[in-house]
């Protein structure tokens, strides 16, 4: 620091951080710096503002930050700084831009707000009582439509990666950020509560941020104060990130509908998937398709190297049906070695050409230690919908005597029921003991 004297730099009460604004590497930092993040100054330097900001998330958004600290230095910013004991310090950080030892660098002034109450919010949010909802929430908003506009935290700024003085005061912006997906739904949400059909504006939904990823957010406003002939003067709300629940419950809702092993639909969703296809083909007209295809000669493989090696076998079929089957087919583990593929038919021999293909990939796939010398098999049989079959357990049932038939004509073949035309030309192999 041959620029700033090395007493003063260290005696500084906040943390103060020297940061290359071309990598956003921290290239020096005083002791109130590394103290904060209970670190030592060695491990501070190994760091960068993407390591350490919680709200600044890749290069793009560090270099769109740069060009506006550039332009408006000094630059305000609401953040989070990562500590070495997993916790987030809430900062307010202050950038200027400066030239040391010949180079551009940014001073970044980071103060604790968790040990300076009100620092964040101007004195007028403060005596509306933001301060309090600031810590309460992700974000604070406040609408006053009869001035078009929309004032928002500096926290809502944060959460979305932008600067206090960043956000242009308008409803524009807040729109212009919402998922296109979900805008339609939450501006009619919104009208109905300022008709006074809804007591109060709630909705769950898609809100971009600096980077142009959405965050899940849950928003709740309501009115707060009325003109004399009862129009709304103010709208004040809150926002929450509600981004990590949304990828548990997808999560949840996937490991609920998939089977953990094969990744593909579990019994119970698959047989919904299965009898919505059935009314679909039945009201259109439309004939579906059934194959059922089961791993030839399983068991010795579970014998011979054991479930482990089994389970990988099952796994690798799983991503193959999946790979092969098209995109409006509901592909489903039925049971231990057996798959249940339905789809719409196009013409009358799609179901026999699809299971010929999964019996083909199926047997030239090169398998790893220890199956590097196993040929492995399987066999399918295929049915059709028909006016005789009046619901899906009768398809399965018809499409599981073909299977067996396929095992009984010698395996590692495709064989149809009585109600599949015939799969000619489809693959015949030689009888496999």
């Amino acid at each position: 620091m041959d620029d700033l004297h090395p007493s003063l730099f260290q005696a500084l009460p906040d943390a103060v951080y020297v940061i290359d604004p071309a990598t956003s590497r921290i290239v020096d930092c005083n002791r109130a710096a590394h103290e904060d993040l209970l670190l030592e100054r060695d491990d501070v330097l190994e760091h960068s503002v993407l390591s350490l900001q919680t709200r600044v998330h890749g290069m793009p958004a560090w270099s769109a930050i740069a060009e506006v600290i550039r332009r408006n230095s000094p630059y305000r910013f609401i953040g989070g700084h990562r500590r070495a004991d997993g916790s987030e310090l809430p900062v307010e950080v202050v950038t200027s831009v400066a030239t040391l030892n010949g180079e551009e660098r940014f001073i970044s002034v980071a103060r604790d707000i968790s040990r300076r109450p009100g620092v964040a919010a101007p004195p007028d949010e403060r005596a509306t009582g933001w301060q309090i909802l600031h810590d309460l929430a992700d974000g604070v908003w406040d609408w006053y439509p009869a001035q078009e506009r929309l004032v928002f935290s500096p926290r809502l700024h944060s959460l979305l990666g932008y600067g206090p003085e960043e956000m242009p005061e308008v409803i524009e912006t807040w729109k212009d950020n919402v998922h296109p997906d979900d805008l339609p739904v939450v501006i009619t949400t919104l009208q109905d509560h300022l008709a006074g059909e809804r007591h109060q504006f709630e909705a769950v939904y898609r809100l971009r941020n600096r980077n142009g990823h959405y965050l899940w957010v849950h928003d709740r406003g309501s009115v707060v104060d009325w003109d004399d002939e009862g129009r709304p003067l103010r709208v004040t709300g809150l926002v929450h990130d509600v981004t990590d629940a949304k990828a548990v419950e997808a999560r949840l809702q996937r490991e609920a509908d998939r089977d953990m092993l094969t990744g593909l639909l579990n019994r119970r969703k698959g047989m919904g998937r299965l009898e919505e296809l059935l009314a679909r083909a039945q009201r259109s007209g439309r004939r579906l398709a059934l194959i059922a295809l089961d791993v030839d000669h399983f068991k010795p493989v579970n014998d011979r190297y054991g479930h482990l090696v089994g389970d990988s076998v099952l796994e690798a079929l799983g991503r193959l049906i999946a790979q092969h089957a098209p995109p409006d087919a509901v592909a489903m583990r039925w049971g231990g070695e057996e798959f249940l593929i339905g789809l719409p038919l196009d013409d009358g021999a799609s179901g026999c050409r699809l299971a010929t293909t999964l019996l083909t990939a199926i047997e030239a796939r090169d398998w790893p230690e220890p199956l590097q010398d196993e040929t492995i098999t399987a066999s399918a049989g295929v049915t059709r919908s028909d006016p005789r079959i009046e619901s899906i357990n009768d398809l399965i049932a018809a499409a599981d005597r073909a299977l067996y038939l396929a095992k009984r004509e010698g395996r590692n073949r495709v064989a149809q029921s009585e109600y599949h035309p015939p799969c000619h030309a489809e693959r015949q192999p030689e009888a496999t003991p």
